[in-house]
C-alpha cells in the first residue's frame, strides 16, 4: 500500500509502541499477544451502486458478491487484563456475479481497541469481548469486461464482538463476528475511466492468539 494507507500503518505502529512504553511505566504490568485469524465475508451489494466514469457516458452497474474469504494477523498489547489494543492487517476478497464478473479485494492496516469482559464459566476459561477498529484501506475491483480500478489511500473502520476460549496459560481460541467498512472514493481505472466505490461487509472467524 501507498499514500495515505502508509501514513495509516506508521501511525498505527507509533501509537502501539508509545502506548505500550506509557503502560510499562505506569506499571499496568500488561503482555504482548500474537494473533491470526481466518473465516468468511459476506460483502454488502446493496451499497454499492457504482458509476463508470469516462468518455462522456455514465453507466449504472450494482455490485452484487457471492461470499468471500478473510486472512489476517494482528500483534497487540494488553494494558490490564480487560483492555488492550493491537495493530492489524487483513485482507478480504469476493467474486462478484450478477451484472458485472470478476472480484474485489481490500488490504487494511488497523489500530483496534479491545475490550474483555471477565472470565466466566467455572474456570474463567470464556471471556466475551469487543472492540472497534480505525485505519487505512485499499479497494482493488477487478472486472472482466472494464478493467481493474483501485485507490491505496480510503479511511476504514470496523466494529468487533466475540468470545475467547483459553486453553493455556499463553494460548487462546478465539470466534467472532465484525462488521467492516471502507469509505467511498474515486477508484482510478484504465483509459480515463474511474468509478466511485465504498466496501462494507461483515465476517465470521475463528482465530487464536498467543501471549508473551
Amino acid at each position: 500500500m501507498t499514500g495515505r494507507s502508509t501514513f495509516f500503518a506508521a501511525a498505527a505502529i507509533a501509537a502501539l509502541v508509545a502506548g505500550a512504553g506509557a503502560a510499562s511505566a505506569q506499571g499496568f504490568g500488561g503482555s504482548f499477544y500474537l494473533k491470526g485469524f481466518g473465516g468468511a465475508t459476506w460483502p454488502s451489494g446493496e451499497e454499492n451502486e457504482l458509476q463508470f466514469l469516462g468518455g462522456g457516458t455514465d453507466i449504472d452497474v450494482k455490485l452484487d458478491y457471492d461470499t468471500g474469504y478473510v486472512l489476517g494477523v494482528a500483534v497487540g498489547y494488553n494494558y490490564t487484563p480487560n483492555i488492550g489494543v493491537e495493530l492489524e492487517y487483513g485482507f478480504r476478497q469476493a467474486d462478484l456475479k450478477g451484472q458485472v464478473s470478476g472480484d474485489t479485494r481490500s488490504n487494511a492496516v488497523m489500530v483496534n481497541a479491545i475490550y474483555r469482559l471477565d472470565g466466566m464459566g467455572a474456570d474463567g476459561a470464556f471471556q466475551p469481548y469487543f472492540g472497534a477498529g480505525i485505519g487505512g484501506a485499499n479497494i482493488d475491483l477487478q472486472t472482466e469486461d472494464n478493467g481493474s480500478f483501485d485507490n491505496n489511500g480510503l479511511f476504514a473502520w470496523q466494529l468487533i464482538g466475540g468470545v475467547g476460549y483459553r486453553i493455556s496459560p499463553d494460548w487462546t481460541l478465539m470466534g467472532e463476528a465484525r462488521w467492516y467498512s471502507v469509505n467511498s472514493g474515486s477508484l482510478d481505472g484504465a483509459d480515463g475511466f474511474s468509478l466511485d466505490s465504498g466496501f462494507e461487509s461483515f465476517d465470521l472467524l475463528l482465530g487464536a492468539a498467543y501471549s508473551f
